[in-house]
C-alpha cells in the first residue's frame, strides 16, 4: 500500500512518513495574473480516474514540454501537504508546479488513487510502489494525447517514494525525456527501516539490552515478511503486498536501466532518507554506463526539502519555514529547463 513507510518499534508500527488525508474543498486555481492556467483534468486508466490539474503555459506557440509531479509515501492528494499546523503552506508539488509552469512547462499533478477526487479507494490494500508506477504511466500516455504537450518532452519528478518510482516508469518506457529524484530510495527499503530504527532509538537513551530487543523484533518481523512466511500473528501493516515490495525492491537495480538524463536532489539532514543514498544513485547509474547524471545536496534540508536543525521527524512540528526554497526550485528549474528544451 502507498502507505506509511513503517518503522518497527517494540509498540508495533510507528509511522515516520505522514499520510495525508481527503480535504474536502481545495482551490487549484491559478494565482492571480499567473503566467499559465490550470485545468482541472481526469486520467483513466487501470479501472479507475484519477483527479488532477494541469498547468498549461499560456500563448505558447508550439507545444510544450511537460512534467509530472509523483508523490512520497502516504495517501496523498496532488500538492503533497502534511498534517501539521506550523506547516500548513507546504503544498510542495503545487510549488514545484507552479514554478515550473512560470519557465514554460506544463504540469500535471494529480491525487493519489483512493485519495481527494481519485478514485481506485478498493485497490488500496492490495497496492504496491510498482502500482502506483502504473498510475503515472496512465498519466504519462493521457499527457500524450493532448494537443498542446509534446509527447518527447514529458519528464517525472517524484519525492521521496515518488523518486522512486520515476525511475520504474523511465526504465520501461524510453520516450520519458528526464526524471528528477528529490530524496528518493536508494536502498532496499528494509535496509532505510533498520536505519530508520537506528535513528529513533538513538534520542530514547534506552538500556542497551532494551534497544537490542527493539533491533531483534524489527529483524523478526523484516525476515518474516521476506520469506513468505506465514503472518497471521502479525501486525496488519506488514502483510500488505506494499511492505513486502518496500522491503525487497533493489532502487539501484532500476535506476542502473535508466538511460535518460538524471537530477538527484538530496537534503543534508534528512533522516528519513539518508544523504549517502543519493550517491549510491549516482554511482550505480553512472556505472551502468548513464553520462548525463547530476547531483546536488542541499545542506541544512530535511526530508521535506525544509531548513532544519536536525532533520529528524521529531522536528517537523517545531519548523519555523514552510516552503522549499528558492534555491532547490532553482536548481531543478534549470536543469529541466535544458533537458526539456523550454522556452519561457
Amino acid at each position: 500500500m502507498k502507505k506509511l513507510i513503517p518503522l518497527i518499534l517494540g509498540l508495533g508500527l510507528a509511522s515516520i512518513v505522514i499520510a495525508q488525508g481527503n480535504k474536502p474543498t481545495i482551490d487549484y486555481s491559478a494565482p492571480p495574473n499567473a503566467t499559465f492556467t490550470a485545468e482541472e483534468v481526469t486520467v483513466s486508466g487501470n479501472g479507475y480516474t484519477l483527479a488532477g490539474t494541469l498547468l498549461l503555459p499560456r500563448n505558447s506557440k508550439r507545444r510544450l514540454p511537460a512534467v509530472i509531479t509523483i508523490t512520497g509515501s502516504g495517501q496523498q492528494t496532488r500538492d503533497e501537504p502534511i498534517p501539521f499546523p506550523n506547516l500548513e503552506k507546504y503544498r510542495p508539488m503545487r510549488q514545484i508546479a507552479e514554478a515550473l509552469a512560470s519557465r514554460g512547462i506544463a504540469v500535471l499533478r494529480v491525487d493519489d488513487r483512493g485519495v481527494g477526487g481519485s478514485g481506485g479507494r478498493d485497490t488500496l490494500m492490495t497496492a504496491t510502489s510498482s502500482s502506483f508506477a502504473d498510475d503515472v504511466r496512465a498519466e504519462v500516455a493521457y499527457l500524450r494525447t493532448r494537443s498542446e504537450i509534446d509527447p518527447k518532452r514529458i519528464a517525472l519528478v517524484g519525492h521521496s517514494e515518488g523518486g522512486m518510482i520515476a525511475p520504474m516508469v523511465a526504465a520501461s518506457d524510453p520516450q520519458i525525456a528526464a526524471i528528477v529524484s528529490m530524496a528518493g530510495d536508494g536502498k532496499r527499503g528494509d535496509l532505510i527501516s533498520k536505519e530508520q530504527l537506528e535513528d529513533a532509538l538513538a534520542p530514547l537513551n534506552l538500556p542497551p539490552e532494551t534497544a537490542n530487543q527493539e533491533r531483534a523484533k524489527q529483524a523478526a518481523i523484516i525476515q518474516a515478511v521476506q520469506s513468505g512466511a506465514d503472518l497471521s500473528n502479525y501486525p496488519a501493516e506488514v502483510r500488505l503486498p506494499w511492505i513486502k515490495e518496500f522491503w525487497t525492491y533493489d532502487p539501484l537495480t532500476t535506476i542502473r536501466k535508466v538511460r535518460q538524463p538524471i537530477l538527484i536532489l538530496q537534503g543534508a539532514l534528512d533522516q528519513q532518507i539518508r544523504a549517502e543514498q543519493a550517491g549510491m544513485l549516482e554511482r550505480a547509474a553512472r556505472e551502468a554506463g548513464n553520462k548525463d547524471v547530476t547531483k546536488q545536496v542541499f545542506p541544512n534540508l530535511n526530508h521535506l526539502f525544509l531548513p532544519a536543525k536536525t532533520g529528524s521527524f521529531s522536528e517537523y512540528s517545531t519548523l519555523a519555514t514552510s516552503v522549499i526554497g528558492d534555491d532547490v526550485l532553482k536548481v531543478m528549474g534549470d536543469w529541466l529547463v535544458v533537458k526539456l528544451k523550454a522556452k519561457p
